[in-house]
């Protein structure tokens, strides 16, 4: 009886040498176990995959109302580190024009004077 559950043991991921060593009751419930965990785990991806599909919908068709990584995945909330915003290239350059800018100013009232 147990030659003949080998093969499906191993695929269940029982490892071939433990599965010597267990007995019928342990065999079951690690079998039962891992196919519990193998459906969670499609179960978990399916949900990932529903909701990248959303955020792709929003993305296409209305990215202003996108929103944000933190409302769309809830359970990182906790879990992600706050990092600074990266400055965009266009953000650069307004700095350094308003940079510029002001000392523009700043030698026309000094000429002024």
């Amino acid at each position: 009886m147990l030659r003949a559950i080998y093969p499906l043991a191993v695929q269940s991921g029982i490892d071939s040498e433990t599965y010597w060593e267990l007995d019928f009751e342990e065999l079951m419930v690690q079998i039962i176990a891992n196919n519990h965990n193998r459906i969670q785990s499609l179960r978990e991806r399916a949900v990932m995959d529903h909701k990248q599909s959303e955020m792709m919908a929003f993305a296409l068709n209305d990215p202003a109302k996108m929103p944000k990584l933190e409302e769309a995945y809830p359970f990182i909330q906790d879990t992600a580190p706050k990092q600074a915003k990266p400055t965009t290239e266009w953000q650069q350059d307004q700095m350094e024009l308003m940079k510029q800018a002001q000392k523009i100013k700043t030698l026309r009232q000094l000429k002024n004077t």
